[in-house]
């Protein structure tokens, strides 16, 4: 059974090319030459003469040599595994929740720095994703409650004209 880090290779020997080679040279043998590219057969107006000519024979092709089985080459495994899980979790908290992500973030590049795993870029793109997200939530937040501010303020101020009080 193969595993996909080390599959098993094929263990059928390639067929003989030997016997191909000499079936390959018995039909040229027996094809005759036509005319090259570019040479009329024929002039215009004149009738084709029935030729005579024999056949050329081809020269004869060195052999070939016979070809080796090659193995492919083992694939290597990814690089995944040595990644930093905090990394991939900044990343994918960034989206979902900033503030996780940003913690992620830190904590991922502190275990880089002192281990040395890959993911450093990973760990830096969650933490800039996060802290831009944070920012807008932030600033959409602070803008949503101004205008509600400004609304109530200016229902207040319309509502106080119509003070039933003050119209005597």
């Amino acid at each position: 059974m193969s595993t996909p880090q080390f599959p098993e290779q094929p263990t059928t020997p390639l067929p003989d090319l030997s016997q191909s080679q000499n079936q390959t040279q018995q039909l040229g043998q027996a094809q005759p030459q036509g005319q090259p590219y570019g040479q009329p057969s024929q002039p215009y107006g004149q009738q084709a003469q029935p030729t005579t000519q024999q056949p050329t024979s081809y020269p004869a092709q060195p052999a070939q040599p016979a070809y080796e089985a090659q193995y492919a080459a083992v694939p290597t495994g990814t690089t995944l595994d040595k990644t930093n899980t905090f990394a991939f979790l900044a990343i994918i908290l960034a989206f979902l929740s900033p503030i996780a992500g940003i913690v992620f973030g830190h904590m991922g590049l502190s275990q880089i720095k002192r281990t040395g795993d890959a993911g450093r870029g990973i760990a830096l793109t969650g933490l800039i994703i996060s802290y831009a997200y944070f920012v807008f939530v932030l600033l959409f937040f602070i803008f949503y409650i101004g205008l509600l501010i400004t609304v109530f303020a200016g229902l207040g101020s319309a509502m106080s004209g119509l003070d039933s009080y003050s119209s005597y």
